[in-house]
């Protein structure tokens, strides 16, 4: 199974490659910023530099979880020595919504950068002030971050065979984080997010990706099951779109409709008040990792 450590910045062979140093860089479909976004890549993470544009400062770069598009390079820290420290050492994952980032521990104190959920910063042993871990950025400066938000990297990893259940349930709890997060095209992090960024997130955050279109895809982990025995933290898909299922017939997902325009819960079952008629009709497959 693939996992977080290549996906989220761990040890690459890439030897052309670049690390994320803003909140988010858009990945767009061509180099334009005219041009739609496809997917967002988050601080700390690692593309491959497929190919550098002649003008406009554009690079062609695939992710660790085989999406290509083009980013600003400005937003990546490409020198080879600083890359290569980056992937050796150890990682924290921000786990709450956002996460300001601190040169001195202590709410009254300034930010210097604030961070969405997924993104990076390297690992530092001490802890800092009660309540405060200290973390490094990707251009070596020592910060402190809110010791709650963070997680260390090692610890999203799963035994798919024996800790179903508790996977299961962890992908639920995740997903309905997400609530009332506004809809946006392309958009993977708290601050807006589409359909597939919401579920290859839910995914990331527990050391699995998935493939990031509402899609199944061979090479991915995700295997199609049929609908009726779909569980809690499998994957429903339909026309364009794709939801997690968190049991009892509902569903959480994002979604870009009137009325609604971001992450909520609707149901399949057509009595109940949040049924979506639209979806229920046209589910075409369920998937699961398990």
């Amino acid at each position: 199974m693939k996992n977080l450590d290549k996906a989220m910045g761990g040890m690459s062979m890439w030897k052309n490659n670049g690390i994320v140093k803003e909140p988010f860089l858009q990945l767009k479909e061509h180099p334009s910023e005219a041009s739609q976004t496809v997917d967002e890549v988050l601080y700390g993470m690692e593309v491959l530099i497929r190919e550098k544009t002649a003008k406009g400062g554009w690079a062609s770069v695939e992710t660790a979880y085989g999406y290509q598009g083009y980013v600003k390079m400005d937003g990546l820290e490409c020198r080879e020595w600083n890359t290569r420290k980056w992937q050796k050492l150890p990682k924290y994952v921000v786990t709450s919504p956002s996460a300001d980032v601190y040169e001195v521990p202590g709410y009254q104190n300034p930010y210097v950068l604030t961070l969405p959920r997924g993104s990076l910063v390297s690992a530092v042993p001490e802890e800092g002030q009660a309540g405060w871990q200290q973390a490094r950025l990707i251009d070596g400066r020592g910060v402190y971050m809110r010791k709650a938000q963070l997680r260390p990297l090692a610890e999203t990893h799963y035994s798919i065979r024996n800790e179903e259940e508790t996977l299961r349930e962890s992908l639920v709890r995740t997903a309905l984080s997400y609530l009332h997060t506004p809809y946006r095209w392309g958009g993977k992090t708290p601050w807006g997010i589409d359909c597939s960024g919401l579920c290859s997130m839910v995914y990331l955050l527990h050391g699995i990706y998935i493939y990031r279109d509402a899609s199944i895809k061979e090479g991915y982990p995700v295997k199609e099951i049929p609908v009726c025995e779909a569980k809690p933290g499998d994957l429903l898909y339909f026309p364009g779109h794709m939801a997690l299922y968190i049991g009892y017939f509902q569903y959480v997902h994002a979604t870009g409709r009137m009325g609604q325009d971001g992450v909520v819960v609707n149901s399949l079952n057509h009595t109940a008040p949040n049924y979506r008629r639209d979806l229920a009709s046209t589910v075409t497959a369920a998937g699961s990792i398990f």
